[in-house]
């Protein structure tokens, strides 16, 4: 199962990754475009719902990778005995919001889907379809805030961190 979860949060990741190459490839396509004399029908709406995607798909691989803002060096201050009620708390009150996320989201989109509702602009699609990486993105996020609970609740005390220790080829730090 940690496998599969694991694929599953690359397989993402790797999505949102395509989706960001995809901003790069129209920009730089409307802009070659433009400068002969031409344009791309749509840009601006893939652009928007590309960027959408990439950040929303994203989600779950830097939330299981620890990339995301969290309170980490305060909780990891803590005894190793008050460390882990400490980030079950975190985890069950992230989950909490991602829960209201989640749901918010599926309704918006099962409304849109269910009236019939268009984007506006130059493509003209059902808006369910652009915005379903929303509601996929927030699901596997919720999936993965709740593997890290089930993960955190299974581990030894003495063993959590809220934060990571770099590692030695780490570049990011500075």
């Amino acid at each position: 199962m940690r496998t599969l979860l694991d694929r599953l949060y690359g397989a993402s990741l790797g999505l949102a990754a395509a989706f960001v190459v995809g901003v790069f490839l129209l920009m730089i396509g409307e802009a070659v475009v433009r400068k002969m004399g031409g344009y791309i029908t749509g840009a601006n709406e893939l652009i928007g719902w590309f960027c959408a995607a990439g950040g929303f798909l994203a989600l779950p691989a830097t939330f299981k990778r620890g990339d995301m803002v969290r309170a980490g060096f305060l909780v990891d201050r803590l005894r190793p005995a008050a460390r882990k009620p400490a980030l079950v708390a975190c985890l069950v009150i992230a989950l909490t919001f991602v829960s209201y996320m989640l749901h918010a989201v599926a309704a918006y989109l099962w409304e849109g889907w269910r009236t019939g509702e268009t984007t506006q602009g130059m493509i003209e699609i059902a808006v369910w379809v652009p915005q379903s990486s929303f509601l996929v993105g927030v699901l596997l996020l919720w999936i993965a805030m709740a593997d890290e609970l089930l993960v955190t609740l299974r581990a030894p005390a003495g063993t959590l961190r809220a934060e990571r220790a770099p590692a030695a080829t780490d570049l990011s730090t500075h």
